[in-house]
């Protein structure tokens, strides 16, 4: 019994660091997703803090996937996020209620570069009260595009003006990308 002790007394601190090991690697790989930058419509800006990273299949060629990193100023529910015409669905109803302006770039992984036919679309309740897909005035830089990291900066050409509204974004990130 005393020897049986003494190897579970040995064991406990082994199993505990091995614990806290492990949830120190996980909150490394969960901090490796960062994003600041702003989003500004009509004179009014709105910190980006959450980026999200998933595959949807391209429009053209289902056999195919294409890269969508969203970018929202506050946490949005896993329904929310935009891989389906439900998740379209749910946070265009969020636009609506006013509580999420955020921005959806359009990647073409083959290219490393935005989409070609939709750069981008904007989530804010002053641009449309849903999604709205915008192309020819975003700019893409990737410093990092690899198989799992995508890190980089987007923001417009300049000021843009939309029916009316004026807006602009401006953001600097780097996601974990999940696997395709």
């Amino acid at each position: 019994m005393h020897t049986t002790r003494s190897i579970s007394a040995g064991l406990g601190p082994a199993i505990l660091l091995a614990c806290a090991a492990t949830a120190s690697i996980t909150g490394i790989a969960t901090a490796q997703d960062q994003v600041s930058g702003t989003f500004t419509v009509n004179g009014t800006s709105t910190a980006f803090a959450y980026a999200y990273a998933y595959w949807k299949p391209n429009f053209f060629d289902e056999t195919k996937k294409d890269l969508f990193v969203l970018f929202s100023d506050v946490a949005l529910p896993a329904n929310a996020i935009p891989k389906d015409d439900d998740g379209v669905s749910a946070i265009a109803g969020l636009v609506r209620d006013g509580k999420v302006h955020a921005l959806e770039l359009h990647l073409d992984p083959r290219s490393r570069q935005l989409d070609a036919a939709e750069n981008a679309a904007v989530y804010h309740m002053a641009l449309s009260p849903g999604r709205h897909g915008m192309s020819g005035m975003h700019a893409f830089t990737a410093t990092t595009f690899t198989t799992s990291l995508l890190e980089g900066t987007a923001h417009t050409d300049g000021p843009q003006e939309s029916d009316g509204v004026k807006w602009q974004y401006d953001v600097r990130f780097k996601v974990a990308l999940p696997p395709q």
